[in-house]
């Protein structure tokens, strides 16, 4: 690793549809991937060992909510069992850049409709489950 390694902003994130369409309303963004793991026992051996032996990926992305992520919404809503992708992209000009395609989107909920007098809606989000994921670039 070098030592003069950059910090990533957040600022410079990007959110786009599986159509290519950029959601700018998206200020937040995680892909989390969790591993199970079995215990292994050995012989002579005081500590266990640990094999990953399967995984499960999840998403949660935060938008500010606006007439183009509550149609996102609401497509989601008509078909619950369907899946969609979309790309995370982190394009910092001094640390770097990175991008992941999500593939496989299944909402675990849907917020479908949230307001508050006096307030905008900061803090909608889409979470669920993923089938894969690809580093691209």
């Amino acid at each position: 690793m070098s030592k003069d390694a950059q910090t990533y902003s957040g600022t410079h994130g990007h959110f786009y549809d599986q159509n290519g369409n950029e959601l700018t309303e998206c200020v937040g963004f995680e892909l989390t991937e969790e591993f199970d793991k079995a215990e292994s026992k050995r012989a002579g051996k005081l500590r266990k060992g640990h094999r990953v032996v399967s995984s499960s990926v999840s998403m949660t992305a935060t938008f500010e909510r606006t007439s183009n992520v509550q149609k996102l919404i609401m497509e989601l809503a008509k078909n619950p069992e369907g899946k969609v992708n979309f790309i995370g992209e982190l394009d910092d000009p001094i640390a770097g850049k990175y991008r992941v395609a999500v593939i496989g989107f299944s909402p675990d909920s849907l917020s479908i409709a949230k307001w508050s007098h006096g307030e905008l809606d900061e803090d909608t989000s889409l979470e669920g489950t993923v089938d894969d994921y690809d580093p691209i670039d």
